[in-house]
């Protein structure tokens, strides 16, 4: 796990709500404090869906791309929010679950990483990998970041 601080707040919040950067990932939570929390857990309610617009994703969780509206709208205007979490994930072909924890509050916005394996082993290849993988992710889409101890 690495905890990166985000320099540039309003660049990374901009590609957030109005850019791609996380559209491929799921949402596993959510949790917004406005004037009030809003809170979210990411799990698609299958029965809401009539059969033929239940997409084939099997992880159950909903993709940000389409929950960014709808958290947009709870922060949109002049106030920035007093809290925000974001808990994204994304499922990898081995059956092993990346994570990217978005935390902002008191304008300070950092990021967790996180991997969870399959199947138990002491080897930490993968979890480095992935740690490696964000940190690129991050600078790919010239977000300005700082790695905290």
């Amino acid at each position: 796990m690495i905890v990166l601080k985000i320099e540039s707040v309003k660049e990374f919040m901009s590609c957030l709500f109005s850019g791609d950067m996380f559209d491929k990932f799921h949402i596993r939570n959510c949790e917004v404090t406005t004037f009030t929390t809003f809170q979210c857990d990411g799990k698609r309610k299958k029965e809401w869906y009539d059969t033929d617009e239940l997409p084939e994703d099997k992880s159950g969780l909903l993709f940000w791309q389409e929950m960014k509206p709808v958290i947009f709208s709870f922060i949109k205007g002049k106030k920035k929010p007093l809290k925000m979490n974001l808990d994204f994930c994304h499922y990898m072909t081995n059956g092993d679950i990346g994570s990217l924890r978005v935390q902002f509050e008191r304008d300070q916005l950092l990021i967790f990483t996180g991997y969870m394996q399959k199947d138990f082993s002491m080897d930490k290849q993968k979890l480095f990998l992935w740690d490696e993988n964000c940190r690129s992710f991050i600078q790919k889409n010239k977000i300005v970041s700082t790695q905290l101890d």
